[in-house]
């Protein structure tokens, strides 16, 4: 009898350590004065932290927000969230270890869930967010370097994994960081070189995710459909992570394309990086109007991602929802400085 309380007494506290680590309605938590928050170097907000035994927690859906993550599911039964910022899907669950970026998974400290709040640390909010997230004690600013040329090594994290998830080989990271070995440590700072967007996220060009469509048209009737009802939104404004709720009005780049195709009776998914895996990979000699334009933006994302979507018109001209005019046409877009640069690849989705 002594033996089954003594094992029920561990198991409840077990059970309540479990409980306690991962999703917590009464924890103790240490006021913190709201802290202004810093993006590479200029203020763009404040956010309200918290200090639990010692650690230091960002609201989760505040700090999303304040990086353009504006797309914002929560389901309530596994204490999950899903966002995104047009470009990648995100997944956290409260108390897990790991946070799934589109098609990879992240090694994260446990997000908290506290007052029914969901926080994370400065090492999981950089991990997640693709920056570099750190706390200025002399003025008690939040400071983040977006996109990040600096990671935090994580527990369970390996040199292949950090980086397979920026898109660049072991040797390039190692030599970034002068390593000699493969042996990292958790709490590590590793350098995160430029990637190269010609070598960027080309694994979705191999993909051929099947596109439902609807449409009786003929395939010169949908991509005319198509490009006509694409110009009807010329001026439309731009927010990262619009909803198609907030459509026409306001776009990203893949809800832009979604909106379009869906109207034609195509159907897409909802961010950029997915909506690379569909269709059949056509070279860039090869275009023909209704072909979607990949790009990464390593003005914006080191991590090497497909970050926008366009969709090609003919004659060299590529129509879509830019982060800086809003929904426009970008001519000789593969002559344009600034994309040809970032171009990656393009899919033919109709055929």
């Amino acid at each position: 009898m002594r033996n089954l309380l003594r094992l029920a007494i561990v198991c409840m506290l077990v059970f309540g350590i479990c409980i306690s680590g991962t999703i917590s309605t009464n924890a103790q938590v240490q006021p913190v004065p709201n802290a202004g928050v810093f993006v590479n170097g200029k203020v763009v907000s404040g956010i309200n932290p918290i200090i639990e035994n010692g650690v230091y927690y960002l609201p989760f859906i505040e700090l999303a927000k304040i990086l353009n993550y504006n797309s914002i599911k929560f389901e309530e039964n596994t204490k999950t969230y899903e966002i995104t910022d047009g470009s990648t899907t995100i997944r956290i669950t409260m108390g897990g270890t790991r946070a799934r970026k589109g098609n990879e998974y992240i090694n994260i400290e446990p997000p908290r869930w506290i007052n029914e709040t969901a926080y994370v640390t400065l090492h999981a909010g950089g991990a997640i967010f693709n920056s570099y997230i750190t706390f200025k004690k002399e003025n008690g600013s939040i400071q983040i370097q977006n996109p990040a040329k600096k990671y935090v090594v994580h527990q369970g994290d390996t040199l292949y994994n950090i980086a397979r998830i920026h898109h660049m080989s072991v040797e390039e990271l190692k030599r970034a960081n002068n390593l000699t070995s493969n042996v990292i440590r958790d709490g590590q700072v590793l350098n995160i070189p430029n990637s190269d967007a010609s070598k960027g996220e080309m694994e979705p060009a191999k993909e051929q995710e099947p596109v439902k469509n609807n449409s009786q048209d003929t395939l010169a009737q949908q991509v005319k459909k198509i490009l006509d009802d694409a110009k009807n939104y010329i001026g439309a404004k731009y927010k990262y992570g619009a909803t198609l709720a907030e459509a026409p009005k306001l776009f990203d780049c893949s809800s832009y394309t979604q909106f379009v195709f869906g109207k034609a009776g195509v159907q897409l998914p909802r961010v950029s990086r997915d909506q690379a895996s569909t269709g059949v990979a056509v070279s860039a000699s090869n275009l023909q109007a209704g072909d979607l334009m990949f790009f990464t933006m390593n003005d914006t994302y080191t991590d090497g991602r497909v970050a926008h979507v366009g969709i090609y018109m003919g004659d060299g001209n590529m129509i879509h929802a830019s982060t800086s005019k809003g929904v426009m046409i970008t001519t000789n877009v593969l002559k344009n400085p600034y994309w040809s640069k970032n171009y990656l690849f393009s899919k033919r989705i109709i055929k």
